[in-house]
């Protein structure tokens, strides 16, 4: 009978639901709209947790009343989290059709899936009748999709009722839509719904009402004590506050982790005592999931990654010009080579791979020209590609072959560890390096290069937590050093190190970041929980910032470029300056607002004022610029001297704001008549996203220029052609590193 099929059906679907397959994962949720099949599934779907890792997804609700335009705005949000690489399920629960019992709305439709259609699903649920707008099989249609390993999971529910109430038992996150002027308020109050809403949504903000709908809002949620309840404002047709919305969504999953956290690390004591330590901190195992699952990026992730890879190649290159870096560079001792080993490029060291991440790593870094992120915590993470290349090339010469789509794609992952750890986590705020996050992310990329386990992958990253982290004291006076150019190099040797150990089967902490009392959170970081504010996809890789024209801290680039643009007139008129306005964020003031005495080139680099007396008088700025020679010109202290730097709170809100991620700063010149230049602001660097398509050609110029002061004519050309190859992802990787390395 038809009836025992199914039934006999159920067992197989469940095991390849397991495995990702996507025709088993849309029949059992088509089973389980049947009240027959259910105990069936559900059986099945707890063997299948028993015998797998099961990735809890995170299950974020929308709800509000028809024709605010939910399923549009699920579209553009859906869409949002896919580009940043995540895999999503979407729920649409919609009103039964009186004819056929099927849902009649197809929301499916307001969701375009384009190219990433593979990393999408989305199912529409008929509403049974007396059931509101939660369809009855919901619950074990959560579980179905979280079985199948989605990273997040959308419920869209339509009507507001009591019955919609019931969603918050199911779900991690309550997005709340409405619309201006629509006298929805007296709906979702009655309901009871602001009470469970995590996120309020005014929808069709480009509409007239929307501030006075936000201020009813607020006064309301003030008045019934909620007032960390998120109120943002969105336009499907302007495009707007998406990515405000998606920001919080994350900050409000967070929370709900916080309180996860506490509760477990409250309980965490009494299940050492009973003996229960097996349990691993998530954040190990979703850095290793994310590592040891396919890479399935952008196209844009991909372009990207190929310009740091040449960024990062030619900031190496131009520093082995540099005798106080090569002085640092070669074997660990005079000797210890190794003839098979990973190559240093620009040298013609054979080393180990441990030596080699340190070589390359204080290569890129050594003259602050990599790129940059920003954000909690700042940092480069293109800091990584010294253990990416050395593991890559070593592995490729001891018979492994690995591409430079290999390498990209570990890129990709590495920048993306490092930089969603640095959306809100500030270990700057506790005294510690952001280097810390370098050595975390090799660790993970190295690991999965080597060949390692996703288990093999937690050790290591465990480990590279219990190191725990570098003192940030050599980047500020008084004892501001080189340090801060070779600690990057350090920090992916490191990495290197612990994932060559854990593939050799060192074992790893399970609990190394949440330990009461021994582990990081409670001893590096006043007991709050470490976690990643959003899902890891390649959202890093595509926002990550390049110094294009000039080598300086990029707090400082927009105020650089701005200095340019009125050297002419300064020029002209030195001596008449009284006073230099610079206006900038808080972040700037923070690590680069530096009077006083500069002992070195790495003090120098990171004064927000020396680099705009530079740029001032020079109409340029160069990595010489910082030497000792330059730094002599007694003009460069007298302008130092007239400067002002004030925060603009603009600047520092948009520079945390997701939807823009500004690095503004703007600077006038006042002179002793009275008069003063233009105010010339600069709110995005040349090296922002905003800005690629101006920057690609000159960062090609950059690499180019860069090379040839370490090679040859002919040998600048090929290397050109290399970065003009459509194919060059095809390329094994040690055969690129043949043409980069010196032949004797």
């Amino acid at each position: 009978m038809p009836h025992d099929s199914s039934r006999n059906q159920i067992p197989s679907l469940a095991q390849r639901l397991g495995r990702g397959d996507r025709v088993a994962l849309a029949r059992l949720l088509s089973l389980a709209c049947k009240q027959e099949h259910r105990s069936t599934i559900a059986a099945a779907i707890r063997g299948q947790d028993a015998s797998a890792s099961p990735r809890d997804a995170e299950v974020i609700a929308l709800t509000g009343s028809g024709g605010v335009g939910k399923s549009s705005l699920l579209g553009l949000l859906v869409n949002d989290y896919v580009d940043r690489g995540a895999t999503v399920g979407v729920l649409a629960c919609d009103p039964e059709s009186p004819i056929s019992g099927g849902a009649v709305l197809g929301d499916r439709c307001r969701i375009a899936t384009g190219s990433a259609t593979k990393r999408l699903f989305v199912r529409s649920l008929s509403t049974m009748s007396g059931q509101q707008g939660v369809a009855s099989s919901v619950a074990l249609s959560l579980r179905i999709m979280k079985a199948f390993g989605f990273d997040r999971i959308f419920v869209e529910t339509v009507g507001v009722g009591q019955g919609d109430v019931a969603i918050r038992d199911l779900v991690d996150v309550v997005v709340l839509t409405l619309q201006p002027q629509t006298g929805d308020d007296l709906q979702w109050e009655k309901a009871g719904l602001l009470e469970v809403a995590d996120v309020v949504v005014v929808n069709k903000s480009d509409l007239p009402g929307a501030d006075a709908t936000v201020a009813d809002l607020r006064q309301q949620l003030t008045s019934s004590d909620s007032p960390s309840v998120a109120i943002v404002q969105t336009s499907v047709a302007d495009r707007t506050g998406i990515e405000t919305l998606a920001a919080a969504i994350d900050t409000a999953l967070r929370s709900r982790r916080d309180v996860r956290s506490m509760n477990a690390h409250a309980a965490k004591p009494r299940a050492i005592a009973a003996g229960d330590t097996t349990q691993t901190d998530p954040l190990l195992e979703q850095i290793a999931d994310y590592v040891c699952a396919p890479a399935n990026f952008s196209e844009e992730a991909w372009a990207t990654a190929r310009l740091c890879l040449f960024d990062s190649l030619g900031c190496g290159l131009l520093a082995l010009n540099h005798p106080q870096c090569t002085r640092l560079l070669g074997p660990v001792v005079p000797g210890a080579t190794l003839e098979n080993g990973a190559r240093v490029p620009g040298t013609a060291y054979r080393l180990d791979p441990v030596a080699a991440a340190w070589n390359v790593g204080c290569m890129i870094r050594w003259l602050d020209f990599n790129d940059t992120w920003l954000a909690a915590e700042w940092g480069h993470p293109s800091d990584n590609f010294g253990g990416i290349l050395a593991v890559a090339d070593y592995q490729a010469r001891q018979g492994n072959p690995l591409t430079v789509r290999d390498v990209l794609s570990a890129a990709i992952k590495a920048y993306e560890i490092q930089g969603i750890l640095a959306l809100e986590n500030s270990f700057n705020r506790v005294g510690l390096d952001h280097v810390l996050l370098v050595r975390i992310a090799t660790s993970a990329v190295a690991t999965q290069l080597l060949g390692g386990t996703r288990q093999q992958v937690i050790d290591a990253v465990s480990n590279a937590w219990v190191d725990g982290g570098a003192l940030r004291c050599y980047r500020h006076a008084p004892n501001t050093g080189s340090r801060k150019s070779w600690a990057a190099g350090d920090a992916t040797r490191r990495g290197v190190q612990l994932a060559l150990w854990s593939v050799a089967g060192e074992r790893g902490y399970a609990t190394a970041l949440s330990t009461p009392q021994w582990g990081f959170e409670d001893v590096l970081f006043a007991g709050q929980p470490i976690a990643l504010p959003r899902p890891l996809g390649c959202y890093v890789i595509e926002n990550v910032l390049f110094k294009v024209a000039f080598p300086a801290e990029f707090h400082a680039q927009t105020a650089a470029e701005a200095a340019i643009a009125l050297s002419p007139q300064a020029g002209s008129r030195l001596d008449s300056i009284q006073r230099i306005r610079i206006e900038t964020q808080e972040s700037a003031i923070r690590i680069i607002d530096k009077t006083g005495t500069l002992h070195n080139p790495a003090d120098r680099d990171h004064c927000l004022q020396y680099i705009v007396a530079v740029a001032l008088l020079k109409g340029r700025l160069a990595a010489e610029d910082y030497e000792a020679d330059a730094a002599s010109d007694p003009r460069i202290d007298r302008l130092r001297s007239l400067m002002e730097v004030v925060e603009d709170r603009r600047y520092s809100r948009d520079y945390l704001d997701p939807d823009k991620r500004s690095i503004a700063n703007a600077v006038q010149l006042f002179y002793d008549d009275g008069s003063a230049s233009q105010r010339v602001v600069v709110e995005y660097p040349l090296g922002h996203r905003r800005r690629r398509d101006e920057a690609k050609p000159l960062l090609r110029e950059k690499f180019i220029s860069n090379v040839a002061t370490r090679f040859s004519p002919q040998r600048v050309e090929l290397l050109q052609r290399c970065f003009d190859d459509d194919g060059l992802d095809a390329m094994s990787i040690d055969r690129f590193i043949d043409h980069l390395v010196e032949t004797s």
